[in-house]
């Protein structure tokens, strides 16, 4: 009885583990074509909010940096990568939507490319309130998106609350600056 009952276990995690299993490849991007390095010909002439005055190649303390674009992804990159939010609010400002807009078109132009959007909020409220706001501001960024004829599958979304603030002053200035989405880009999309 003890042998048929540990065949039937053995039996039934073998077909766990097959039925889990699946092909997913390396999980490393693949190249379009070379990778401009931060600071290049391409991109030196690049002075806008996004690219330049935004330093976005850290969007806060654990905010993520734009990584394996092409020289020429980079130097096409819109002009501002983050739009920002009222307070306790998950809809874009109206200045705002061309700045989407024009990441929807960016995203259109080159197919291969994925964003992530990483939602933050100010540092008001508690914890587990500033995620969920952030990740519904970063879930609105994502249905805009959508909306223009950008891939689902292309964007992925990340909250990180109130945990990755541009500025550390307690004014309303401030607070503005850290209620925002960024678009952090990656190259090689495969879809």
């Amino acid at each position: 009885m003890q042998i048929r009952t540990g065949l039937l276990v053995l039996g039934v995690s073998i077909l766990t583990l097959a039925g889990c299993a699946r092909n997913v490849g390396s999980g490393a991007p693949k190249a379009v074509g070379p990778i401009a390095p931060a600071s290049s010909v391409a991109t030196n002439g690049l002075a806008g909010e996004g690219v330049g005055a935004q330093n976005l190649a850290n969007n806060g303390p654990i905010g993520g940096a734009n990584s394996g674009l092409t020289a020429a992804e980079l130097a096409a990159l819109p002009t501002h990568l983050r739009v920002h939010f009222a307070f306790n609010s998950a809809s874009m400002e109206p200045q705002d939507l061309p700045i989407a807009a024009q990441n929807a078109q960016f995203m259109l132009n080159h197919p291969h490319v994925q964003v992530r959007l990483e939602g933050n909020t100010d540092d008001r409220g508690t914890q587990e309130y500033n995620l969920a706001l952030g990740e519904r501001r970063a879930e609105s960024v994502k249905q805009y998106l959508e909306s223009q004829g950008v891939s689902a599958a292309r964007i992925s979304t990340v909250s990180f609350g109130k945990d990755n603030p541009l500025c550390t002053q307690n004014d309303e200035a401030c607070w503005s600056r850290n209620r925002r989405v960024d678009f952090v880009y990656s190259g090689g999309y495969n879809g």
